[in-house]
């Protein structure tokens, strides 16, 4: 029979509840030293009720303490064996992600107004902070956290007067994970404009030459933003062969402004899967023949290139590729997608091949769902790997693995949807309630 080891990493408590320690009695904590082993009988991270505040759920084997065999201890201080693997934590559970600070603003003890808490459940953070979570939430059981976020630092140099949950509102803070947004998430019809050539960003549509430098932004071929909303004329016209463009995040704001205008011919919006902006050409009325016609020469038309983002190549491959080209013909995911806008090509032709594979599988499982998936994170080199938190031996090392999300869905109920026929890894995570992890390595599964 396999036999399950809660390893200790740290010097740490066991506790009868998965609280801090500071706010438990003796009576609830038991001291152990890092090296420390036990052997159990089971674990949890979570149950049907939500996660356990960062903790793993332990029940001891052949073993009690004060009587008790069943404990609490915080996951970053642990990790479960089994016959001598790590089976928790597993992937992605290890990967750390950032909580971003976009304007001044408060922690809170609870989800609440400010006005209505004591100053010592209140701390003043600024704009443009950072800190590094071990989980981060939205909701629980009871419902949501009235648009705030509830977050666990994962530091302990970190902790705010001891404490590591606070609460944020989430319209002044937002969730990354691998330089990705994780929450909140947007609507999948958010309009998206694509930069198609070098081009500048102005404060007034007019020619480039005729504007002072501090009304103009370079922004290179292939930059994506999110649009709150775009216009190419208003009551007065047309914007001069120019879009107006309000960008969505305060992230992305340009000189702290969000409206900024791009010549039409720059400029693609997308929403979903459909193309807004260029709008169609319209279809002109047939003209009435004359009595005489007399053929005109058949114009020949520019060709049309077929693919417009950043151009790159790929080990193995004499061709060009391009971001905004699907990986499998007529496919919905592409190899920016699989490389962070080309800036992390593979290594090898064997790293390509599986981002192929993975890419054929991704997408019976989009027609499946029949609804846009946001990828998170997919091909990951060492450097970046290590530098999120990545599992050694992380699958997204080789481009066998993705991270993603489908907005309204969460993790585990795309895994339901998938686990029968998908032939790899399948996992969700305590900490990302709304990430799937898909790869296509060995068949097995774990968070459920």
């Amino acid at each position: 029979m396999a036999q399950q080891i809660l390893r200790v990493k740290a010097d740490t408590f066991l506790k009868l509840r998965p609280e801090q320690s500071s706010g438990l009695t003796p009576e609830e904590l038991h001291s152990v030293r890092a090296g420390t082993t036990f052997e159990l009988h089971s674990y949890a991270y979570a149950d049907a009720n939500g996660s356990f505040n960062g903790h793993i759920k332990i029940a001891l084997k052949n073993n009690t303490i004060r009587g008790l065999n069943t404990w609490f201890v915080y996951s970053l201080h642990a990790q479960v064996e089994m016959d001598g693997e790590i089976v928790y934590p597993r992937e992605d559970e290890e990967a750390v992600h950032i909580l971003k600070i976009t304007r001044n603003t408060v922690f809170k003890r609870r989800p609440l107004q400010s006005t209505v808490l004591s100053a010592d459940e209140l701390f003043e953070v600024v704009k443009g902070q950072d800190f590094r979570l071990h989980s981060y939430a939205y909701a629980d059981n009871q419902g949501d956290f009235s648009s705030h976020i509830r977050v666990a630092l994962r530091s302990q140099q970190d902790y705010i007067r001891g404490l590591s949950t606070w609460y944020v509102y989430d319209k002044h803070a937002y969730v990354e994970f691998d330089g990705d947004v994780v929450y909140p998430l947007d609507d999948p019809d958010t309009p998206v404009l694509t930069v198609k050539e070098n081009t500048l960003f102005k404060r007034r549509p007019l020619a480039s030459s005729s504007l002072p430098a501090s009304e103009t932004y370079a922004v290179p071929k292939g930059t994506a933003l999110k649009l709150h909303s775009y216009a190419y004329q208003d009551a007065q016209g047309n914007f001069n062969n120019h879009v107006r463009v309000a960008l969505k995040h305060e992230r992305d704001y340009i000189q702290q402004l969000s409206t900024w205008y791009v010549f039409n011919g720059h400029a693609q919006i997308t929403m979903g899967d459909r193309v807004v902006y260029p709008l169609p050409p319209t279809t002109a009325p047939a003209p009435v023949p004359a009595l005489t016609p007399i053929p005109a020469p058949t114009p020949v038309p520019s060709p049309v290139p077929l693919y417009r983002g950043r151009s790159f190549r790929l080990p193995g491959n004499t061709s060009t590729f391009y971001t905004d080209q699907p990986i499998i013909p007529g496919g919905s995911f592409t190899w920016g997608e699989a490389t962070r806008d080309a800036t992390r090509i593979p290594a090898n032709t064997t790293i390509v091949n599986n981002i192929i594979r993975l890419a054929r599988e991704l997408q019976k499982a989009r027609n499946q769902i029949g609804r846009p998936f946001l990828v998170n994170s997919w091909y990951r080199p060492p450097a970046i790997n290590q530098a999120v938190g990545g599992a050694i031996n992380s699958q997204h090392l080789y481009g066998s693995a993705v991270d993603l999300q489908i907005p309204g869905f969460s993790g585990r109920r795309v895994a339901n949807a998938v686990m029968a026929w998908w032939p790899g890894g399948v996992g969700i995570y305590s900490n990302m309630p709304d990430v799937i992890h898909l790869d296509v390595g060995s068949r097995r599964m774990w968070g459920f």
